[in-house]
């Protein structure tokens, strides 16, 4: 067989498991599509589903309390002024942004999200445009078999995700699959599931389709950014997220860089996906809500809030891993603030902040947005056709691996100036990168601080403080990298 007849082999096997895949969610809840068990999630009992659909092994309690009485009935009377509020679109600015940081009552969030974002306007101007991308990644896309790995993995415990090919699974593998040739220069990043997974709870299938679209394009928001090659806005805000701890939270910033906590090891999924998974997800709603309203100048100042509401507590955490536990794991179980209590925090940040003039982070790049047509089909080469991983670091990947690095050398240098020669501990930060992996962009956003891969490490040795890096990046064939997220 000739390299040509290999070549359109491997197109042809790519293609029939694109269509197979794309059969299976057509069919979506039908009998006849079978589904392997380890699929679904094992059904276990469970006693309590919050209003979101989120399924928790908990007792419903008998009873309801006077709080949540006392919330129910807030809530009823908010859905009455939001409902007047949304019929007289658009409201005062001021009286818009009371409301919002009040809470948008759940009832009418589908509405105002749709009013926020402004989806009717790129629903009518780009009438049929949807329908056809998805027609065109049925037959084109190469990034359908990750975005099908990734659609099941999205909100197991969530009953309108938790059935494999269920309505909303379908929806959201459809709209991944249609962004990733609307948007050729993009394509699909992991990250994005979660993002459309959250749209789609609220949103129909078109209406998440351009609520994405707006998120990742609109210079408000600028999520294209965080998802292209290179993370050029992600290196931006954390810089900037650095710069505002040395200046106000001079202390949490120094016992952070004693223990080598870099903010890459756990403000990654916050800026990726608005802090979905990372807080309870009431708060991040509330937190997606003004994201939506005052955009991503958002993020940065409620990334400040958590660590200046759990100062105390982090400051008490004698290590990195404890450290990266309680911000990933333990905040999401229990915040310890009421929803509420969280946002009056987040507010007075931004307006301390601003006082500051440390609420926006230096001009965004021109590389953080899009630079092709959107819309414009542009069709893949031969080696993305046929799945086949490159064998070295495009010139972005390897920029990331070197400022990943030289941050943590800059933190090992630091840790010397604020750790005694008695009390010094050792502090470690690993750069993984596993043995089977594709795109280094895959793992900073759909990666958990529990990921593991197998990796060699040197340590640099200064007063006892040990920083392990992986060794021989530059020469490892996979591009995927885990970085702790």
């Amino acid at each position: 067989m000739t390299d040509g007849d290999q070549q359109e082999a491997l197109v042809k096997r790519a293609e029939d498991e694109r269509e197979d895949i794309f059969r299976r969610y057509e069919l979506g809840l039908d009998p006849s599509n079978v589904v392997d068990s380890w699929e679904n999630p094992t059904f276990e009992i469970y006693h309590r589903t919050d209003k979101y659909g989120f399924l928790h092994d908990s007792r419903l309690p008998s009873t309801r309390d006077a709080q949540e009485v006392h919330r129910n009935k807030i809530e009823m009377e908010r859905d009455k002024k939001w409902m007047k509020m949304l019929n007289q679109w658009p409201p005062p600015q001021d009286k818009l942004h009371k409301r919002v940081y009040k809470g948008i009552p759940d009832r009418v969030r589908m509405v105002a999200w749709n009013k926020l974002l402004d989806i009717k306007k790129s629903i009518d101007n780009n009438a049929g445009v949807y329908l056809r991308m998805l027609q065109l990644a049925r037959k084109y896309s190469t990034e359908t078999r990750q975005i099908d790995a990734d659609v099941n993995r999205q909100f197991r415990d969530n009953l309108a995700f938790r059935e494999r090919y269920s309505v909303k699974q379908c929806s959201l593998f459809n709209v991944l699959n249609a962004y990733s040739i609307y948007n050729s220069e993009l394509g699909y990043c992991q990250g994005m599931a979660c993002v459309a997974g959250v749209l789609l709870l609220y949103l129909h299938e078109e209406e998440a389709f351009w609520a994405l679209n707006t998120l990742i394009t609109d210079q408000k928001y600028g999520m294209h950014g965080l998802f292209i090659e290179g993370f050029p806005k992600l290196t931006r805000f954390i810089d900037h997220h650095d710069r505002i701890m040395s200046k106000i939270m001079r202390k949490l910033h120094k016992h952070f860089t004693k223990h080598n906590v870099d903010a890459l090891l756990y403000a990654i999924k916050w800026f990726f996906v608005v802090f979905v998974e990372r807080v309870p997800f009431s708060l991040s709603l509330r937190v997606w809500d003004i994201f939506m309203l005052d955009g991503d100048r958002v993020i940065l100042s409620m990334a400040i809030t958590i660590l200046y509401l759990h100062k105390d507590e982090l400051l008490r955490l004698k290590d990195m891993d404890a450290i990266i536990e309680y911000l990933q794991v333990r905040l999401h179980k229990n915040f310890g603030y009421s929803d509420d209590d969280a946002i009056q925090a987040l507010e007075r940040v931004m307006k301390k902040l601003k006082d500051l003039k440390l609420d926006v982070p230096p001009p965004a790049k021109s590389n953080e947005f899009p630079t092709r047509k959107l819309g414009d089909f542009v069709e893949a080469d031969m080696e993305k056709k046929i799945g086949r991983r490159r064998n070295d670091y495009t010139d972005a990947e390897k920029q990331v691996i070197t400022d990943v690095i030289s941050r943590q050398e800059q933190n090992a240098i630091d840790v010397q100036s604020t750790v005694s020669y008695e009390t010094s501990e050792c502090a470690t930060v690993t750069l993984t990168v596993p043995e089977d992996s594709h795109s280094i962009r895959s793992s900073l956003a759909g990666t958990s601080v529990a990921s593991h891969g197998s990796s060699e490490t040197m340590s640099l040795e200064d007063n006892n403080i040990h920083l392990r890096t992986a060794n021989m990046l530059q020469n490892t064939p996979q591009r995927e990298m885990l970085l702790g997220t």
